[in-house]
């Protein structure tokens, strides 16, 4: 089994020893909005001396909940109250309650409303949700660059010349500053997360392409990998990286960063020098991380910019105009009869008066039909003129003439037997003679086919050999023969079967 007491707390436990139960407790009620904009008054009027007397924030909270007419408001914190002072000073009793003031009491007449420590962090966080500016990328890369240019000076992690507690410091100052990094880069995720989700209700093609151009277009030349890229900022913090990595495996480097710690913290020597391996293995993992964080919020980016195109396509071409002509349509009705009721346009005559700009008016029917396109019937006789009826002779012999023309496997293996009878013979036309039409088609029929079936059963096969293909780019030297009337290039044949 694990020894529990080997286990390090938890952070719930911790963060009961700081806060109360009741600290987030505010957060979670209907009236939620009332509670953050009042601490966030609160400690902006506070300043650096984090206190106002108690006339002041009374008056902080009732202007603040006279801002919320909607905020739904419980009895404890005045709901069935009239007067606003009063409704202003429960308000302020739950705060106190919440652990987000303190009451504090000088004398019999002087009462001061002090701001907890723990209120700060938590408006902080809040401020950091609710972030939305693009301009963060170009921090990030200024906190990226003061990073990598401390872990470029000389000796800056030497355990030899730096003094542990030198060693605590720069190392705990680049944590920091490292997360700060991390923290814009998630905000600016979160930015275009939010962009994606008011692109995805856009009610127009216009609003599609201003959100595009005009808000998110703002930030667009500040993409996180560029910024990266820009000044050689990722090869720099590779080195940053090697550095770092290099120093994690130092065993000096290990114990006089325990030794800073323990000195600093007051942990034994086990807590400080398993704290001072878990620094350097977060500084050396999120370095590592950062290129891969900002080539994904690169892509979210990309998505945003594909979805727009989608949705701008959807807007103008598949879904049409014909949503916003009878919206304009029921506008200009609603305009037109403006105070009035129902009942009293049964009395009035109808009014067919053009409401919408993109009425277009159509006369007759005739003029809104189409005449669907017939096919004539195909005919399938042979001869010449579908018109003219053909006897069955005429067909034959029309038949007959094709089959007389068509280049066959059966005309072109009678011509090889008769020129060639035996196997492995050769012949050219040089040496052959053909006078008619029908030769000269066996003869065609000879070069598209290299074998088919002789009368009696037995399957020939030839090969034909031409100068053409030896001396392709130099056709002045191949010869011609004529046969029948044509000049044929010269050309053999060998029997192979």
């Amino acid at each position: 089994m694990v020894d529990t007491l080997m286990l390090p707390e938890s952070l719930s436990t911790r963060l009961s020893r700081s806060v109360s139960a009741d600290f987030f407790r505010p957060l979670a009620r209907p009236s939620a909005p009332v509670y953050v904009d009042c601490a966030d008054r609160l400690v902006e009027e506070a300043g650096e001396a984090g206190r106002l007397s108690q006339r002041e924030t009374n008056e902080i909270i009732r202007e603040v909940i006279a801002r919320h007419p909607l905020s739904l408001l419980s009895e404890d914190e005045g709901a069935a109250l009239r007067d606003a002072r009063q409704r202003a000073g429960q308000f302020f009793n739950r705060l106190i309650a919440a652990g987000w003031l303190e009451d504090q009491t000088l004398g019999l007449h002087e009462r001061w409303a002090v701001i907890t420590p723990g209120l700060r962090p938590l408006l902080r966080m809040l401020r950091d949700l609710a972030e939305d500016r693009v301009a963060e990328l170009k921090t990030f890369a200024d906190t990226l660059r003061g990073l990598c240019q401390t872990l470029e000076e000389r000796g800056v992690l030497d355990p030899v010349l730096q003094q542990p507690d030198q060693l605590r410091s720069t190392v705990t100052d680049l944590s920091q500053r490292l997360e700060r990094a991390i923290e814009q880069l998630h905000a600016v995720e979160k930015i275009v997360t939010s962009f994606e989700q008011r692109q995805r209700q856009s009610a127009t093609a216009a609003d599609t392409l201003s959100l595009l151009y005009e808000e998110f277009g703002q930030g667009q030349h500040m993409v996180c990998y560029d910024a990266l890229r820009r000044g050689g900022l990722l090869m720099r913090i590779e080195q940053a990286r090697s550095t770092i990595a290099e120093r994690h495996d130092d065993p000096l480097m290990r114990e006089r960063l325990s030794e800073g710690l323990r000195e600093h913290y007051g942990y034994d020597s086990t807590e400080s020098y398993d704290l001072a391996v878990s620094l350097l293995t977060r500084l050396d993992r999120d370095l590592g991380g950062l290129k891969r964080r900002a080539e994904a919020i690169d892509l979210r980016m990309a998505a945003f910019n594909r979805l727009s195109q989608q949705r701008y396509r959807y807007q103008t071409e598949l879904r049409g105009r014909r949503p916003e002509i009878i919206k304009a349509y029921c506008d200009a009705i609603n305009t037109a009869h403006a105070g009035g009721r129902f009942s009293d346009l049964g009395a009035k005559p109808a009014d067919f008066a053009p409401r919408c700009v993109e009425t277009r008016f159509f006369f007759g029917t005739e003029s809104l039909y189409k005449p669907r396109r017939t096919k004539a019937p195909v005919d399938l006789t042979f001869g010449q003129s579908g018109a003219v009826k053909q006897s069955e002779d005429d067909v034959l012999a029309a038949w007959k003439e094709r089959q007389r023309l068509a280049l066959t496997p059966q005309r072109a293996a009678r011509l090889v037997a008769k020129l060639i009878p035996n196997k492995k013979g050769t012949t050219s036309t040089e040496d052959i003679h053909l006078e008619t039409t029908d030769d000269l088609l066996d003869l065609l029929a000879v070069v598209a086919y290299e074998h088919a079936p002789a009368l009696a059963g037995k399957r020939i096969r030839w090969t034909v050999d031409g100068l053409r293909r030896r001396n392709g780019l130099e056709p002045h030297i191949i010869e011609h023969d004529t046969h029948a009337g044509h000049r044929i290039e010269r050309f053999g044949i060998t029997r192979e079967g």
